[in-house]
């Protein structure tokens, strides 16, 4: 969905639980098993750390380099551009995921963005970021459900 200066995907019901989730989405370098939005992401998670990506906006990988702002284990994890003072573009993309009970979650990616060049940068790249998200978001449902079955039945 795009949204003023706002980017997110479709919210996806998961049929696994939100510590399964969690573990996959914070497994960087797992993310060439699954997410075909960003088959490259390396970090620690650690408030600050640089996470180093090439995500996929449908004209090849391109390298991306944001900082980790956020951590709420199970729950949410952010990372944010440099967003130095005079910076034409601020973002910060937050995943949250939902338990909906024990064995079930849902997900969804949000990117703010600010800073004098964001209506443009939304002219140009907005409908491109908007579906590579629910990319990785199908994907992330697709992986995890295939996974929780495998722990269940190995």
């Amino acid at each position: 969905m795009i949204r003023g200066k706002t980017v997110s995907s479709d919210t996806v019901d998961i049929e696994a639980p939100a510590s399964l989730v969690w573990e996959v989405l914070v497994d960087f370098a797992g993310y060439g098993q699954w997410n075909g939005f960003c088959p490259v992401a390396e970090a620690e998670l650690a408030l600050d750390a640089p996470i180093r990506m090439q995500v996929d906006l449908g004209f090849g990988l391109q390298e991306q380099v944001e900082y980790i702002c956020r951590i709420e284990p199970e729950r949410v994890v952010a990372w944010r551009m440099e967003n130095r003072p005079g910076d034409p573009i601020h973002a910060v993309r937050t995943q949250t995921i939902t338990p909906l009970g024990e064995h079930r979650c849902s997900y969804v990616s949000v990117d703010e963005f600010d800073g004098p060049g964001a209506e443009e940068m939304m002219a140009t790249l907005a409908v491109p970021v908007e579906e590579g998200f629910n990319r990785c978001a199908r994907d992330l449902k697709t992986h995890c459900e295939s996974l929780y079955r495998e722990r269940r039945t190995g």
